[in-house]
């Protein structure tokens, strides 16, 4: 009913606490001011000899007697009638009886309580500020001191949520780790010695001089290799597919290439299954060495940022499973740890 939010309502039942001291106060001042009248009367009665005037005063002195009465009885008949009437009417009568200070207390306590759920739910600024106010306000200093130490926790949780959103606007700005999230994929669940998964590390640095790729004569790697292990490989950034097209081979196997008798990986130029993608302002990347079968665009299509375009494996010249991330900037080489970093992945 609409009365009864009415009576939950805290500033309509201080209003209606107003009434009831004004109720109060009526209830006994215009009584005994009536009396004292009346009493004022009655000296005047007493000393006077006029008989008309007696019986003039003895009226009046009636009349306010009766008057003093019907005022001091007027909530009484009020509620009486409530009691008769309708449910609307006597549920306001409850509510002026209610409108006490402890009823106001207890509400502003419960609606303390209820801004602090909703500010656990929501983590947002404003509705932290509600509840701070609101809080403020409980009379109970052990129930304001809980709720004021599960509100600080809250901010806590409300400026991590504002650090990450800065994070993730940052990233919807740059570039993406080019391996999915630890929310939406599983790594493969390899791990290296130190526990770090593997698709976060990095085997193979741009201008690396290790052995692999020392032998292969490359002079230099001119990518990075990440050691994705059979993990969801995403779009760093949002650009179109110009590799594969649509008659292009995208089942090379995972066929690791192993060291022949003299130390050297005979690679032929194989690359395996890769794709290009023109991420625009003059940058270009290849996502070599996928796994067979698992490439999921073609030449001319629009990917977003974050969209999976196939998984990491071994095709090509391979030693393991990995993701071989190589960047152009105009059409030159560039190192992609310039642009892209494991601490910034999908969000």
């Amino acid at each position: 009913m609409v009365i009864l939010s009415i009576c939950d309502n805290i500033d309509i039942l201080k209003i209606l606490r107003i009434v009831k001291i004004a109720i109060t106060i009526i209830k006994i001042v215009v009584p005994i001011l009536l009396i004292l009248s009346c009493m004022i009367d009655v000296v005047k009665t007493v000393s006077s000899n006029d008989v008309d005037i007696n019986g003039k005063l003895l009226k009046n002195w009636i009349s306010k007697g009766v008057a003093a009465l019907l005022v001091f009885l007027i909530p009484t008949f009020i509620n009486l009638l409530a009691d008769l009437g309708n449910a609307d009417t006597n549920e306001i009568s409850k509510c002026i009886n209610n409108s006490t200070t402890e009823k106001i207390d207890s509400l502003i306590t419960e609606q303390a309580q209820k801004y602090l759920d909703v500010v656990k739910e929501t983590l947002t600024s404003s509705d932290y500020s509600v509840a701070q106010s609101t809080i403020s306000k409980v009379k109970d200093k052990t129930k304001k001191e809980q709720m004021l130490k599960e509100l600080e926790e809250v901010k806590e949780e409300i400026k991590k949520k504002q650090e990450e959103s800065k994070r993730r606007a940052s990233a919807d700005n740059g570039w993406w780790w080019p391996v999915g999230s630890k929310e939406t994929t599983s790594y493969g669940g390899v791990l290296f010695a130190d526990g770090t998964p593997a698709a976060t590390s990095i085997t193979a640095y741009f201008a690396g001089n290790d052995s692999v790729h020392r032998n292969l004569g490359s002079g230099g790697h001119g990518a990075i290799d990440i050691g994705a292990y059979y993990d969801n490989v995403i779009a760093s950034k949002s650009g179109n597919v110009i590799y594969p097209g649509p008659n292009d081979r995208i089942d090379y196997p995972d066929e690791a290439i192993r060291a022949g008798a003299d130390g050297k990986y005979n690679c032929r130029g194989l690359v395996g299954n890769y794709v290009i993608i023109d991420h625009g302002d003059g940058y270009q990347v290849k996502y070599q060495h996928l796994k067979a079968n698992t490439i999921t665009v073609r030449k001319g299509d629009h990917v977003e940022q974050g969209q999976v375009i196939g998984t990491s494996g071994s095709s090509g010249c391979s030693t393991g499973p990995h993701l071989h991330f190589q960047m152009w900037y105009n059409g030159t080489l560039v190192d992609p740890l310039n642009y892209v970093s494991a601490s910034n992945p999908r969000p």
